[in-house]
């Protein structure tokens, strides 16, 4: 038992950096896109440090504090579940269903969060942001079923397993769409242009997140930091082939900078333009590659 505690620790201690390093890589590799310096990599890391230090009195109730711990538990409990390397905790028990619902419940416990607080512009973006979750619902659940199809099982570690008997089963052309239509569902999931509706901030000052300050914000930050992280180790163990520690940290900065220069880019789609973006192309995609496989 604890020797598990002590792996679990490891893993949301490394988590928990990395994230913040891939927070500040977005920073930095947005703005040498668009001609500025930026900020340093580790800038994510001081703000949060800053956020958690702030004393704070203001609170909108038990749903307001309750949503983001709600938020930050269950991404860490999604990350226990993705394997990675050979310290992984529960790799054996997580399977695409489960790992894939534990990565999108914290945006629920932020949206009601942000709800809870009474604030117009909180409400607005939550109403966004739920409805990009919805819209991309229909993809992603094509992409799982093309996966289990394809490999005969749901399990994540099963199929890393399988790919590295494979040699690398991306460049089998059903799993291909497969991982593109993902690759299009992760950019909402990262909250990254042109899917960023939900927080918009020179349209809506930042949607959910405008009432959210001091400690509340420095858990939202060190959540954010997690996902990031647990994303693109899911899509590299997915896609990718797994691999080691090292090996797997190239692999998600390239998915990293894959959405990266898509949101330096492209510009923002309105809510409805993202619903109906992901409901067509992603569907269609997600769709034929399920198809093939099941043939």
């Amino acid at each position: 038992m604890l020797g598990t505690a002590l792996k679990a620790v490891a893993i949301i201690l490394y988590g928990t950096f990395i994230g913040f390093m891939f927070m500040g890589i977005m920073r930095k590799v947005t703005a040498r896109i668009h001609r500025r310096m930026g900020p340093p990599i580790y800038q994510p890391i001081l703000d949060t440090l800053k956020l958690i230090g702030k004393k704070e009195n203001i609170t909108h109730g038990f749903i307001y504090d309750f949503g983001v711990v709600y938020a930050l538990g269950a991404t860490i409990l999604a990350l226990m579940f993705i394997p990675l390397g050979s310290i992984s905790v529960l790799r054996a028990y997580g399977d695409l269903v489960l790992i894939t619902f534990l990565l999108e419940i914290p945006m629920l416990g932020i949206m009601f969060a942000a709800m809870s607080s009474g604030s117009p512009w909180a409400g607005l973006g939550a109403q966004r942001g739920l409805l990009t979750l919805l819209a991309v619902q229909i993809p992603l659940g094509l992409v799982i079923i093309g996966l289990a199809q394809f490999y005969g099982t749901f399990s994540t570690y099963e199929i890393v397993l399988a790919q590295q008997s494979m040699n690398w089963s991306i460049f089998h052309f059903p799993l291909l769409l497969s991982a593109v239509a993902y690759d299009i569902v992760l950019q909402a999931l990262f909250g990254k242009e042109p899917f960023d509706i939900m927080s918009a901030p020179s349209e809506i000052s930042m949607g959910p997140m405008v009432e959210f300050g001091g400690k509340h914000l420095g858990i939202l930050q060190i959540q954010h930091a997690i996902a990031l992280f647990a994303e693109t180790l899911f899509f590299a163990n997915l896609f990718l082939g797994g691999g080691s520690i090292p090996i797997m940290l190239i692999k998600q900065i390239g998915v990293l900078l894959m959405a990266i220069f898509i949101g330096a880019i492209f510009p923002r789609f309105r809510i409805d333009q993202a619903a109906k973006f992901y409901w067509k192309a992603p569907t269609a995609i997600a769709l034929t590659g399920a198809i093939l496989t099941s043939l």
